[in-house]
């Protein structure tokens, strides 16, 4: 078979068969510089994570070409299609596992190296997205974009419908007299794209993560395939890629992270990268990316190594700095390059070599290895030995309290009769076990918490359907209960109000904050009237995720600071919510209670004391910290009692 040469550099060329689609090439580079561009500076790409749309999209026509080409000739066989998959993907994605394992056993903190060697059981049987979209509130949290492996979640997706497609097609073709195969493609299209709609607003995540919500977009590049044995104008075919391309750059440049996704939006890369694949534009696709065709070729090394540089940076503290994002940019691409002729191609050709048998056994070999030891590690029966500080510090961040029951929202604390209901959200969930101590004495406590749930009545929660059903249980619930026992409410109630995520039954021309500030008032009053209410202010939130920052700057070699927060900014960014607390308790007698007063000194509250954590992230107290409120719910119970009288809780910041 003829061949062409296409130079790298005076040391390195690149030999591609006559066949090659430059197009298709350029089309991956583009994804990859996109993709890249999102992960290390959002800014310069805001809508840079479509570049996985659009590999998906080119994904699903070369699938397709392969297999319903295959079922065309009767040329197709099914176990050398996944032969071929495992040798593309299966080789540097194993190498990426087993050096991001070394490097956390000898470098991370224990919990961090156990979740390590979790997601490595489910990455090496590419079933990484179904964790993630356990785990994550979704792709685009803080949080999401700390973990090492979030990137293989596209991968996952990818390898279960290369499992899938097959067999669907194998079976459409056997029918292809009855029903054309395109058209079982196009009914499986809609279906996977329409479900999108169908779920439940609390599992938006899941059509992010799950291959039937995504593969509509791989089938897309499918029916591209189908498009194309049609013969098409020359004219047609080049404003195709070049609207294509617009398209691309336009989603590139203007799609944005707060926007649902998938979503109708979605369409616009899609689209794009249909029209440019369909125009099989070659001859300026070649002029253009002659020069970058190496990107192409190794977009898939490239993509497998420039997320654990992104969360490296993130580790660092580094993430905003323009010099070490331009430094992590040329790391990844040589990181990806090097791996693309190291690895990718030369295992994939030495894979080639041995017989069907001797494949199959290194691949399960590979599996049994990676995946056994992983579990072993996630099993703590492989530990590390980490920095001590470092190891208790980063352990805080799962020093929280786990005795609701997720379903109820209901937990009990202590014995002997009950003395205080806290209800809230997951805030009040993170400290009722202050109140449970602070109760100790006189009997026990209960929760009646639900997490991103504030507590109010006649308003909505956006997107969060449970939480009305839970508000609207409340009263009922409450009055099971004698009347003489307190109610205290503790909510992350500012957050609600800055994110404007509760909707009004009456909603007016008010100012939204206003409308919020009267729902509590109202929500107050009307608990009130049934027994005692307490109002918890606000909790002080910090501006980083408390271990995590002191736990990663010990592991850099810093010297790590306690971190902090100014009260003033507290008091500015939650007056709204003080002020209606304020204004219920001259209304209708509820009281209030201010962990301010245990948790800030000087102007200056603590997210972590002596470099002892009090939060087990940047706003919720765990269970050393929490203790601080202990003396504040005492309150409730006694203004003086003899077994509390100058007790000092866990990490009190009382010198």
């Amino acid at each position: 078979m003829a061949h062409i040469s296409l130079p790298l550099d005076n040391a390195e060329r690149l030999t591609l068969t006559e066949g090659f689609r430059h197009d298709i090439n350029l089309l991956r580079g583009i994804a990859i510089a996109a993709v890249v561009a999102y992960h290390f500076a959002p800014l310069w790409a805001p809508g840079g994570f479509t570049g996985v749309d659009i590999f998906f999209v080119v994904s699903g026509f070369l699938m397709t070409k392969i297999i319903c080409g295959g079922q065309e000739t009767g040329t197709f066989n099914l176990f050398t299609f996944y032969i071929a998959r495992c040798k593309r993907i299966i080789p540097a994605l194993y190498f990426m596992c087993a050096v991001l394992f070394l490097l956390s056993w000898l470098w991370f903190p224990s919990l961090e190296f156990k979740a390590v060697g979790q997601y490595i059981s489910y990455v090496v049987l590419f079933i990484s997205n179904i964790k993630l979209n356990k785990d994550t509130a979704g792709y685009f949290t803080a949080d999401s974009h700390e973990n090492w492996f979030l990137h293989t979640w596209s991968l996952s997706v990818e390898w279960q419908f290369y499992l899938v497609l097959p067999l669907v097609l194998i079976v459409a073709y056997r029918f292809r007299k009855k029903i054309h195969p395109s058209v079982t493609m196009v009914l499986l299209t809609l279906a996977s794209f329409i479900s999108i709609f169908c779920v439940n607003d609390k599992h938006t995540a899941s059509t992010f993560y799950l291959m039937p919500f995504r593969a509509w977009e791989m089938l897309c590049g499918g029916l591209v395939w189908h498009l194309a044995k049609n013969k098409w104008p020359s004219q047609i075919k080049l404003a195709l890629t070049v609207l294509g391309y617009l398209i691309i750059f336009a989603s590139i440049a203007f799609i944005k992270p707060a926007m649902q996704w998938p979503s109708f939006y979605t369409w616009l890369p899609v689209l794009g990268t249909m029209f440019v694949i369909l125009g099989n534009e070659q001859y300026y696709s070649a002029q253009v990316g002659r020069s970058v065709q190496w990107l192409g070729l190794s977009s898939y090394s490239i993509y497998l190594w420039h997320w654990p540089v992104v969360v490296l940076l993130s580790y660092a503290d580094r993430q905003h700095n323009v010099k070490w994002i331009v430094a992590g940019i040329c790391a990844s691409v040589v990181a990806g390059y090097l791996s693309w002729l190291l690895i990718e191609n030369p295992t994939k050709k030495s894979l080639s070599r041995v017989s069907k048998p001797q494949f199959w056994a290194v691949i399960f070999s590979a599996v049994l290895t990676i995946y056994g030891v992983s579990t072993l590690a996630r099993k703590e029966i492989i530990t590390n030995h980490p920095n001590q500080l470092m190891d208790s510090i980063a352990r805080e961040a799962v020093n929280k309290n786990y005795a609701a029951d997720t379903s109820s929202g209901v937990s009990y604390y202590g014995q002997g009769p009950l003395k205080a209901i806290m209800v809230g959200d997951s805030h009040a969930e993170a400290t009722v076990t202050a109140l449970a101590q602070a109760a100790v004495p006189y009997g026990s406590v209960m929760g009646l918490t639900y997490s991103g749930c504030p507590t109010l009545f006649n308003a909505h929660r956006v997107k969060h359907k449970g939480c009305d059903k839970f508000n609207q249980s409340l009263l009922n619930k409450l009055s099971e209960y004698p009347g003489d026992v307190p109610v205290i409410i503790v909510n992350r109630i500012s957050h609600y109000v800055e994110n404007k995520l509760v909707s009004f039954d009456n909603s007016v021309n008010e100012i939204y904050s206003q409308q919020f500030a009267q729902s509590l008032i109202n929500t107050a009053c009307e608990l009130s009237q049934q027994r005692q209410v307490y109002l918890v202010k606000p909790i002080p939130e910090m501006p980083h995720n408390v271990p995590r920052v002191l736990s990663h700057a010990l592991m850099f070699g810093k010297k790590p600071e306690d971190v902090t927060a100014e009260l003033s900014v507290y008091n500015q960014r939650n007056k709204t919510i003080i002020d209606a607390q304020d204004t219920a308790a001259k209304q209708c007698g509820v009281k209030i209670l201010d962990p301010t007063r245990e948790l800030c000194r000087a102007g200056v509250c603590y997210g972590s004391h002596s470099l002892q954590p009090l939060y087990f992230d940047d706003n919720h107290l765990s269970e050393s910290g929490n203790k601080n409120l202990v003396p504040m719910f005492a309150e409730i119970f006694a203004t003086s009692s003899p077994s509390l009288a100058g007790a000092k809780p866990l990490n009190s910041l009382t010198p």
